[in-house]
């Protein structure tokens, strides 16, 4: 018996010291313990749970603004930006989420916190394109939004005694998993490398891609993420399904969901487009979406007409611009750029500008961004078209340097 007692007081022991252990070094950035440079400050575990983590971490920040979106909010985008005025902002932006998620997300920060005043909602072309299938789909039964698998993540979702017992279980595997250990030690050990980490506010400061760059340079980075993008638009026939009244597709209830609460809780709601750099834009004109892309934006603006009137807000970054047009420095391809990290992403100097656009008192006119409305689209869709085709010679170069 005395065997058997020793046997499980070390087991404890043991299972107690990793878990303290785990719970100081907060791999995923569940608990943010205290913080030690060189120990823990850098988490480079964090992006891989940041779908877990910000689901509850943005309860404990009780922010005033919520920032929400997809991996180019997250790593654009900087709560601290000292445009905020000493607001407390948390960026909940989810790489790879839907919308429908990035929605179900920002619902539950809405219910479980009534700090929040303001919301900043980034949209992104590719995020409501659907297949001919989803439209009839769509068409035939008018797809509801049904239970997912992270229902019971989200309090206001459901808060029954399983839910409640699933999030704990959630938690506990933070501190008590092999995995959280090896999270653990992988965090010591890479606290002097240039690897992305995620802070508290749920920014992710994207240094990834300056180890990527010191190694194989941005060409890399520019081939492969053009190429993705224009093997997801050639996978499947995408369409966009618009109709003359709301809903106009499922992607687009989603937004209405949001605006709903929104109204009902009295947070103002800023929606903008993110700003892609110029190859991205001409790869989706190369692959015959240019005219979708046009379709959607005027879609949106009468979407958001229809759900808040004349007083809603829509952003557009994605127009000409000096910042979109940057020259990528392939003779030099170890120099990162100034604004972008590759065409789809775009960094926190970029973003600081998109936040001085959005948090003025006034911004009729800016000198980064278009404000759309149901009286300007069409002029302004007219006008990118022919300055997308002013920068083609550009764009011909760069394929040709790229050899795509």
């Amino acid at each position: 018996m005395k065997y058997i007692s020793t046997y499980f007081t070390s087991f404890a022991i043991v299972l107690f010291s990793i878990a303290t252990f785990n719970w100081f070094i907060d791999p995923f950035g569940m608990f943010w313990s205290p913080q030690v440079e060189r120990v823990n400050l850098v988490k480079p575990e964090a992006g891989k749970r940041s779908r877990i983590t910000k689901a509850y971490q943005v309860n404990e920040i009780k922010p005033d603004i919520l920032i929400v979106g997809n991996s180019r909010v997250e790593m654009g985008l900087n709560p601290n930006n000292n445009n905020f005025n000493g607001k407390v902002v948390y960026n909940q932006g989810m790489p790879g989420a839907s919308v429908a998620m990035q929605v179900d997300y920002a619902l539950d920060a809405m219910a479980n916190n009534d700090t929040i005043e303001q919301l900043f909602v980034g949209v992104d072309f590719l995020d409501f394109l659907l297949s001919k299938k989803q439209v009839l789909n769509f068409k035939t039964k008018n797809d509801s939004h049904g239970q997912t698998k992270y229902d019971f993540r989200l309090i206001s979702q459901d808060k029954s005694n399983l839910a409640s017992i699933a999030r704990l279980k959630e938690k506990l595997t933070m501190i008590f998993s092999l995995d959280a250990f090896s999270a653990s030690i992988n965090t010591i050990f890479q606290q002097k490398s240039k690897t992305s980490s995620i802070n508290p506010l749920g920014f992710n400061n994207a240094l990834s891609y300056v180890s990527i760059m010191n190694s194989e340079g941005i060409k890399p980075l520019f081939k492969q993420k053009l190429h993705e993008i224009s093997t997801r638009l050639t996978s499947k026939q995408w369409v966009i399904k618009a109709q003359e009244t709301a809903p106009y597709s499922p992607t687009f209830a989603h937004l209405g969901r949001l605006i709903k609460v929104a109204k009902e809780k009295q947070v103002d709601i800023v929606f903008f487009i993110n700003p892609y750099h110029f190859s991205y834009l001409h790869t989706l004109a190369d692959n015959s979406q240019w005219s979708n892309f046009q379709v959607w934006k005027k879609t949106l603006v009468n979407y958001l007409s229809i759900m808040q009137g004349d007083e809603f807000t829509l952003w557009d970054f994605s127009g000409e611009s000096d910042f979109v047009n940057e020259g990528v420095p392939l003779a030099n391809p170890k120099q990162q750029m100034q604004w972008f990290w590759e065409p789809a992403h775009y960094k926190k100097e970029l973003g600081n500008s998109i936040l001085f656009t959005l948090l003025r008192e006034f911004p009729k006119h800016s000198f980064f961004g278009e404000k759309l409305t149901c009286n300007n689209i069409d002029p302004i869709n007219a006008k990118e078209y022919s300055r997308l085709k002013e920068h083609s010679l550009e764009w011909k170069k760069l394929k040709k340097q790229l050899n795509l």
